[in-house]
């Protein structure tokens, strides 16, 4: 079977062809219009002068009597048209003259009160306006496609010239890949629908460069992250393969673990990240009782050695349990890390929000770093072993959570002289209020 290419015209051929087509149905519609009213126009003429000349013929005959020789029916200079005079259907006078094959109009009047007559008929020639009307539809014919014609060049040409900013944002376009996303398009000064294309396809080149930047640099850190665990394991490895007689297994086995356990955890925070951008893997169309949450995870964060108070007002959003359980305790972790006594979390709702707030009395945050705290991998306290100063994904994982809910978070200062940090989520139906300690 041949394969048949499909005929592709460009927009500005099919522009010209369109304007074209659009002026010629108009031209044409105009063009049968002025012929009309301009052939009305002209037999109109004629019955009006054979109207006229009626009149003044049987004006002559009533001021006579009747009919005589010397009765004028001779038509006016340049005036064809002849002249009957009619008693009961016979005729009893008229013009020699005769109007021909062309196009005439024939006018009857009676007239009263002259003998042997009762009747005028004039018939009035047009053939000289109707070569008129001939003439006019010739021009057309002849003035009409050129008209077209003309209009078709001209919508090309000047669509292409308004295509060309176009062209060369598309050439430009076509030499952006995902090595080179730094690249932008040039915006023309005419401030017209192009320019405004052009502005949307930079804002959208600017947000894929800083996507790509973002997963670059998060390769590039979890790469680093992975690194010192997998050192250690290897160095286990290698001393425990050269001296197996001499190692210390119980030790080497600890080390192991813990490196895998860091890795693990690792793991785990990076696909619970991967999962809260992707709004498709995660069914976050549960009605989930926030305030419930918060005493679940409050409760199991109190310790002899730390004061963890839990203030609650029942509170309904939509989301994912999982997912919200999962930035309580991510909020209750880091502040049990920083805290010296005493944590409180609080859950109520303010207007259309579900706030949770999580005190507590460390040493706070420095308001310069309150925005960089939720960017990934961002240990403050670079001094606190990694093991014990987690993943450096815990807030990010929040953000990237509360996000995917629709919500925002923040940092601010307790009144228990360390950090807040404080969770919006849209809630859900009507709740009551309640207080729990």
């Amino acid at each position: 079977m041949a394969l048949v290419k499909r005929l592709t015209v460009s927009v500005r051929a099919r522009s010209a062809f369109a304007a074209s087509g659009a002026v010629a149905v108009a031209l044409v519609l105009a063009s049968l219009a002025l012929l009309v009213v301009l052939h009305d126009s002209v037999r109109a003429s004629a019955v009006a002068t054979a109207t006229a000349r009626a009149h003044d013929v049987a004006a002559e005959l009533t001021a006579d009597g009747a009919v005589t020789s010397g009765v004028n029916l001779a038509p006016g200079f340049g005036d064809e048209s002849s002249v009957q005079v009619l008693d009961g259907g016979s005729v009893v006078a008229e013009t020699d003259e005769d109007v021909g094959d062309g196009p005439f109009v024939t006018v009857q009047l009676d007239v009263a009160g002259v003998s042997g007559a009762d009747r005028v008929v004039v018939r009035q020639s047009y053939e000289n306006g109707a070569e008129t009307v001939t003439d006019a539809a010739q021009a057309l014919l002849v003035a009409v496609p050129l008209l077209v014609l003309l209009v078709g060049a001209l919508t090309f040409v000047l669509t292409g010239r308004a295509l060309r900013p176009v062209e060369r944002i598309r050439a430009r376009t076509a030499q952006i890949s995902h090595t080179d996303l730094g690249m932008r398009v040039d915006v023309p000064s005419t401030g017209d629908e192009v320019a405004r294309l052009a502005v949307t396809l930079n804002e959208m080149l600017e947000r894929l460069d800083d996507a790509q930047r973002a997963q670059d640099q998060f390769v590039a850190d979890a790469s680093h992250e992975l690194r010192s665990p997998l050192a250690a394991v290897r160095v286990e490895l290698d001393v425990a393969a050269r001296r197996p007689d001499e190692v210390d297994w119980h030790s080497t086995l600890a080390t192991l673990r813990g490196s895998n356990a860091r890795m693990q955890t690792l793991v785990d925070d990076l696909l619970v990240l991967s999962r809260t951008a992707d709004g498709g893997v995660v069914d976050r169309a549960h009605e989930v009782d926030l305030d419930e949450v918060v005493e679940r995870v409050g409760f199991a964060a109190r310790a002899p050695s730390l004061d963890v108070e839990v203030v609650s007002d029942p509170v309904r959003v939509t989301g994912s349990v999982g997912e919200l359980e999962r930035v309580v305790q991510n909020l209750v972790d880091n502040a049990c890390r920083h805290a010296s006594a005493h944590v409180r979390l609080t859950v109520r709702r303010d207007a259309g929000d579900a706030v949770v707030m999580v005190d507590d009395d460390g040493p706070g945050i420095p308001e310069a770093d309150r925005s960089r705290v939720f960017d990934r991998f961002v240990r403050l306290d670079e001094s606190r072993a990694r093991a014990a100063g987690g993943s450096g994904l815990g807030l990010s994982i929040v953000a990237g959570i509360v996000a995917s809910h629709g919500g925002s978070v923040h940092v601010t200062t307790s009144d228990l002289g360390g950090a807040r940090v404080v969770v919006r989520v849209p809630v859900t139906g009507q709740d009551s209020s309640r207080a729990m300690r």
